[in-house]
């Protein structure tokens, strides 16, 4: 028991430190509704999905010991995270447009593409893998293999879901601040700047 509530407080440690997806599950939820922020959970948590059954299989420890596979997909990673902040600094100014109203206006941004950022988010992101050939391990012994892993890695992904569909409800319930546009345009661009710094961070980040 003391295995499990020391796994579960690591796990939440490492999920609410805000990283690559917390901004982008904030972003699509400021810019389109609480849809939009389950649907980048939903996608964030597929990445998880895939990642622990690769683990489960035993094939992330070959993905990680290739240099040339690593190098890459923190590169992507880098190059896609930094693709999204200077998109969202480039649409900043567009909110001074906005006219501001009693009600901020729900734009209807495809539930697929917000899915797919939370995905390609937590794909391209090295320290999602790190996770699991460094902290997971540590909780699996040699004889209880892939039915621990699979049961650890579901426990993960339920806390991962859990926070990031909570965030979107409470960015929802602060939306009111987006009356006023040039508050939304500094959100902007902060979320854009934090994103840019998160994908340098990314490209500095060693196994």
């Amino acid at each position: 028991m003391d295995q499990i509530i020391s796994y579960i407080l690591i796990s939440l440690l490492i999920i609410v430190i805000p990283g690559p997806d917390f901004f982008i599950v904030a972003s699509n939820t400021m810019k389109g509704s609480v849809k939009n922020g389950v649907m980048t959970a939903l996608g964030i948590c597929s990445g998880h999905v895939l990642y622990s059954a690769i683990a489960a299989l035993g094939l992330i420890f070959i993905l990680t010991s290739s240099y040339y596979a690593f190098i890459t997909i923190k590169l992507l990673g880098a190059v896609y995270i930094a693709y999204l902040g200077v998109k969202t600094i480039l649409n900043a100014r567009k909110s001074h447009h906005i006219a501001t109203s009693s009600d901020y206006p729900i734009r209807h941004i495809n539930l697929f593409k917000s899915f797919r950022q939370g995905f390609m988010s937590t794909i391209l992101n090295p320290k999602a893998i790190l996770f699991y050939i460094s902290i997971l391990p540590q909780f699996v012994s040699k004889s209880e293999g892939s039915l621990k892993i699979i049961a650890l890695s579901t426990l993960f992904i339920a806390l991962v879901f859990i926070w990031f569909f909570l965030c979107s409800f409470l960015f929802t319930h602060i939306k009111k601040l987006f009356n006023q546009p040039t508050f939304k345009m500094v959100f902007d661009y902060v979320v854009g700047l934090v994103l840019i710094g998160l994908a340098i961070s990314i490209l500095k980040f060693e196994r």
